[in-house]
């Protein structure tokens, strides 16, 4: 998995994009989302899917 493919993942599961869509990315920026989603592809998968079920859950609950 890409970093922007799980950066898209992230985001369609938490609802958040990683910055509002108004703004261009600077590169700081940029290179702090890149850092961050290679933090998330180092954890094990089964941490991984958990993080995900547990945004899923945090999305279920603020759209009821």
């Amino acid at each position: 998995m890409s970093v922007e493919e799980a950066a898209r993942a992230i985001e369609a599961l938490t609802g958040v994009p990683p910055i509002p869509p108004a703004r261009k990315m600077t590169r700081k920026a940029r290179q702090e989302q890149v850092a961050r989603v290679r933090r998330f592809l180092a954890l094990p998968p089964q941490l991984q899917e958990g993080i995900l079920r547990y945004a899923e859950n945090i999305q279920k609950a603020y759209k009821a």
